[in-house]
């Protein structure tokens, strides 16, 4: 790497933000995930055969030239990336993870990667009983061994498999931490000499001697400081302390102070011979040149750099907010897959096969073409909801506590009103947001843009969450565990003929049932309202007016195995979130425990969806959208969101874009999707003999085909033909297909 020449490196050159953009997708297969991670927040970077490798949170994201991002969904095994490590030796990516679990990706190929077979997953630290944290901070090949440093002791990995673990100091019982070892914070090697950092100070062993397996064999240095960092370069150790001193030293035993002190630091790093200290807002440069950089320049801001590595004639930068940035001739480019901004979306909406995803201080913006785009805005830093205006797919709304911002696209047009926590649009598409602890509750916007408030002695005292309209009544959470009713009147102009009520979740008169907390609300394709609590679900019965008398729920029994026994539908789980999909099934997401698809009446379970058996991410949901165009579940969690293709899409008005695929059926080919199909039509398979070989209603606009018989054997190769017909009749269609054995 060349070093800037100028006494100040600032970079003042218009910063290029890098995509990678897809073309329109193609239609995708039945029961498959995509990643729908942000990938900014940078950890570490690495190079290797002239490409960047970036250690996020949600994955590893390469770069040369073009950005490919691998994570849990097509190669990784797991989320929260805290270190990683090309190894030339072995022609590996060894990748750590804050569970302690750890990847060999035994290529650097991502093409490679992704196409399987090369991930070997070493589980056995993440799986050890120990107190305390285990994440993986370092990675330092050291002969034939591979060291890791962890938040709770040392590891030795040979051959791909854990050969040992160790402590390195005396057991450091801490009650508040309950960590009874010490951590090692970073790894490096001076000559034969392994360096360790830890909260205690620096720790040194000869890799030559078996004593390092016995906490006696190893020397503390630096004692009664917290070493965050070490690099060797040139000759010379580098201890990076938390209060921001720097030490180095050629033979462990004389260490010199450097005389600047660095503000917020986080890490060493060396490039091309060259050391630089990384900041909360600044990149040191401190070896040879003395040069700073204070900032990427250009459009680039959040700047939070965290490690640096050689790359091309410049730099390339781990950045805890930007992922990866690169730098070419004094200019910052940031790197980047097409994404969220955000990993935290906190809700979720879709209309019309477009997605709106709201973070804190972000809004993601999905087009139906599969392409994401988005605006940072500090106007809704805590964002509550989302919904897209299904009169005018480009207007957006996102409400927060201090009202409902409204955009166009990415743009942010105006802001206005209170606390804002729900908010739905009438059948007409005029938005209704309901105000918390508001003489003027219920907040109307107009069709020029202007809002209209009304008073409702009902609501004016109450905290009201989220909200959603079933049979031209809009039913919402009084928070905490209370619902209201408001329907406004033929009168919109004025609130006197509007209703409102709230009321108590109360179930059957045959059983007690109290919800601590509700949490989320749908209404279903029949108007029947489902309610996510902190003891499962709820449902509401579809009624014309629920304000004759106080609606009252039931809970959902399942059969268990117990023959004449019954438990109710995820009574033992907080309920986070509901949508529903084209065939009205129920997509509920839990706090703890993942994801459930039930039936439409939600008796069956269709699906059960967790970070140990799919690629989420996390089990806490925060909100699910369903793309009714393509089928796509999307599912925000706290660490991010995923999709997952499902098969039931809204449907259509005729049959004019019917799709099947893969068609013609190859052998290797075991699921056949059926889409763009009437609402709920009818679908029958036969052989050109006219041989039923399946038969079924879609779920909503879509249906799968296991290309099985009715006696569950696999069909014979040749022609199928499709007959497909909506419920009256009046719309049908022939398709063929072709099977290939």
């Amino acid at each position: 790497m060349k070093s800037p020449k100028s006494e100040i490196f600032r970079v003042a050159l218009p910063a290029i933000l890098i995509l990678l953009t897809p073309a329109a997708p193609a239609a995708q297969k039945t029961g498959a995930w995509r990643d729908h991670f942000a990938y900014t927040q940078g950890a570490d970077v690495l190079v290797q055969g002239g490409q960047a490798i970036c250690v996020t949170s949600a994955g590893l994201l390469f770069f040369d030239g073009e950005a490919e991002k691998i994570s849990k969904v097509n190669g990784l095994s797991d989320f929260g990336l805290t270190a990683a490590l090309y190894d030339e030796q072995s022609g590996c990516i060894f990748v750590g993870y804050d569970n302690g679990s750890i990847d060999v990706l035994r290529s650097a190929d991502p093409r490679k990667i992704r196409q399987g077979n090369q991930t070997k997953k070493i589980e056995a630290w993440k799986n050890f009983v120990t107190h305390g944290r285990k994440g993986i901070n370092r990675f330092l090949r050291v002969d034939d061994l591979i060291l890791v440093a962890t938040n709770a002791q040392m590891l030795e990995i040979k051959n791909e498999e854990i050969r040992a673990n160790y402590t390195i100091d005396e057991y450091n019982y801490t009650i508040d931490e309950y960590n009874d070892t010490l951590a090692v914070q970073d790894l490096a090697l001076l000559g034969n000499t392994i360096a360790a950092a830890t909260p205690k100070g620096l720790y040194t062993a000869d890799k030559n001697s078996s004593g390092r397996y016995n906490s006696l064999g190893w020397q503390h240095r630096l004692t009664g400081s917290n070493v965050i960092s070490l690099a060797v370069a040139n000759g010379k150790l580098y201890a990076l302390q938390a209060d921001g001193t720097l030490q180095s030293t050629t033979d462990l035993q004389k260490f010199s102070q450097h005389p600047q002190n660095f503000s917020s630091p986080r890490a060493l790093s060396v490039a091309d011979g060259e050391l630089w200290v990384a900041t909360a807002a600044m990149l040191h440069n401190v070896d040879n040149t003395q040069n700073n950089i204070s900032s990427y320049g250009g459009g680039l801001s959040s700047f939070s750099p965290r490690r640096v590595a050689a790359y091309q004639d410049g730099i390339c930068i781990a950045d805890a907010e930007l992922g990866l940035v690169a730098s070419s001739a004094g200019s910052f480019a940031q790197a980047a897959p097409n994404s969220p901004l955000k990993n935290q979306t906190v809700a979720l909406d879709e209309y019309g096969g477009k997605i709106a995803a709201a973070a804190s201080g972000a809004l993601s913006i999905l087009e139906n073409k599969g392409t994401w785009t988005g605006s940072a805005n500090s106007q809704i830093a805590d964002a509550q909801a989302v919904k897209i205006n299904p009169k005018n797919a480009a207007e957006i709304f996102v409400a927060t506590s201090s009202g409902v911002a409204t955009f166009s696209g990415a743009s942010l047009l105006g802001k206005s009103g209170d606390d804002i926590r729900g908010m739905s649009f009438d059948a007409d598409g005029n938005l209704f947001a309901f105000a918390s602890n508001s003489a003027t509750p219920v907040r109307r916007r107009n069709a020029d843009g202007s809002w209209s408030v009304f008073s409702s002695d009902a609501l004016q005292t109450e905290t009201l969450g989220s909200v959603a309209l079933a049979n031209k009544v809009f039913w919402g959470i009084a928070r905490p565990n209370n619902l209201y009713l408001y329907a406004p009147g033929a009168n919109l102009a004025d609130a006197d003929d509007d209703k409102a009520s709230v009321f108590s979740v109360k179930v059957s008169i045959d059983e007690t049932f109290s919800a601590g907390n509700i949490y989320a609300l749908a209404a279903d394709r029949n108007g029947e309202l489902w309610l996510g609590t902190d003891k499962g679900v709820v449902v509401y019965s579809a009624i014309s007016d629920p304000f004759a008398s106080v609606p009252q729920g039931q809970r959902i029994k399942i059969p268990t195995e117990i023959p004449g026994q019954a438990a109710y539908l995820l009574q033992y789980e907080h309920v986070t979130a509901i949508a529903v999909d084209g065939g009205n099934r129920k997509w509920l997401g839990t706090r703890d425990a993942g994801v459930f698809l039930q039936s439409d009446d939600g008796v069956e379970q269709l699906h059960a969806f967790n970070a140990q058996n799919s690629p989420l991410p996390s089990n806490n949901v925060k909100d699910i959208a369903v793309n009714g165009q393509t089928g796509e579940v999307i599912f925000a969690t706290d660490k991010g969101m995923v999709g997952f293709y499902s098969d039931a899409t809204a449907g259509r008005y005729n049959f004019d874009e019917v799709k099947v695929y893969p068609n013609p059926v190859r052998p290797d080919m075991s699921l056949v999707t059926i889409a763009n199909l009437v609402e709920d039509a009818s679908v029958k398979i036969t052989d050109v003999s006219g041989n039923l070989v399946f038969f079924a209603t879609a779920n909503g606009g879509t249906i799968t085909w296991n290309v099985q018989n009715l006696n569950g054997r696999r069909v014979a190769t040749g022609v199928y033909l499709i007959f497909l017909a909506d419920q009256t009749g009046q719309e049908s269609k022939v398709v063929k297909m072709v099977v290939i054995n």
